[in-house]
């Protein structure tokens, strides 16, 4: 048997099994769909190709010689695996059992994600969750990532969004008080920026005023890190000046660690937004994991409605 044949023998050996089943050809036929001359010569071709007779052939009735009794319980033990190949495919599409692969920023790891899946992990014992914690965007396909729950400037097309997030610009007092003050967003050109890298290579701000004048901003910055826990802690050290999501860093604010720049301007916020790797059917598993995410974000921000 050549390897180029094995898309014939496959489904000949489905034919062959159903022909002893049936203990006919025209059984056999009616069962798959197919005429009986063509069951007929399947069975011919399958002999063969493997160089051997597996039925005997009267005008009454079809038996198996001793190659087809042997060759017919592989044939049947094969295609019980399939079977259960195809049954426990669907059981993990369906039904809330296996792993869901979860990719997320460090911040929304422990912010948003982790909260948002402890009711889920205790609805559904048999799921198992894997959180990837990276501060760069991951490749879904090629990580196997089920579900990615990301901060950006924007959500795709095809992703969820979950809800806006308000950003700020801040700085430690420290820092302030050593540099020259900050009345206008043009004074931001002659001071010291950490960035967040993940977000692009250039710092652009857009910052609105309260009359709703737009001012939009392209800075260097001075150091640029992929990590949101360290770009916090530089800032809190002194370092510069960087923009945080509020709602990272309000207990800062609340107590004086930090300072809001620029208060009386809003900046152009993040959205929050969920990708996946499913383009058809989604599994069932990921298909309420989302839910339980989005349900989260809806109870923390409420009124935070995609424009």
């Amino acid at each position: 048997m050549q390897k180029n044949d094995v898309m014939d023998y496959l489904p000949r050996m489905v034919i062959f099994s159903r022909v002893v089943e049936m203990g006919s050809f025209s059984g056999a036929a009616s069962a798959l769909g197919l005429s009986s001359s063509s069951v007929s010569q399947h069975i011919s071709a399958l002999e063969a190709a493997m160089g051997m007779t597996l039925l005997h052939r009267t005008t009454r009735k079809l038996s198996l010689t001793e190659a087809g009794q042997t060759f017919y319980a592989n044939c049947a033990r094969i295609l019980m695996l399939a079977a259960e190949a195809r049954q426990n495919a669907e059981n993990l599409h369906k039904d809330m059992v296996g792993e869901v692969r979860i990719s997320t920023s460090s911040f929304m790891a422990s912010e948003y994600l982790v909260p948002a899946l402890e009711g889920l992990l205790h609805d559904y014992p048999k799921l198992r969750i894997n959180i990837d914690v990276n501060d760069h965007n991951v490749d879904l396909i090629e990580k196997s990532v089920d579900i990615a729950l990301r901060a950006g400037k924007a959500a795709g097309p095809e992703d969820v969004f979950l809800a806006r997030l308000d950003a700020v610009l801040c700085a430690a007092p420290a820092y302030l008080q050593g540099h020259s003050p900050i009345r206008t967003p043009e004074d931001l050109r002659s001071h010291e920026f950490i960035f967040f890298t993940p977000l692009g290579t250039t710092m652009e701000l857009g910052m609105r005023d309260g009359a709703g004048r737009l001012v939009q901003m392209r800075l260097t910055p001075r150091i640029s890190v992929n990590h949101t826990h360290s770009l916090h802690k530089l800032t809190l050290q002194g370092h510069g000046v960087a923009r945080l999501l509020q709602s990272k860093v309000q207990s800062d604010l609340d107590n004086g660690r930090l300072q809001r720049v620029l208060p009386d301007w809003t900046l152009d916020g993040y959205c929050a937004f969920l990708s996946t790797n499913y383009r058809g059917q989604v599994p069932q598993k990921v298909v309420v994991c989302v839910e339980h995410i989005r349900a989260y974000f809806r109870r923390r921000h409420p009124v935070m409605q995609e424009a």
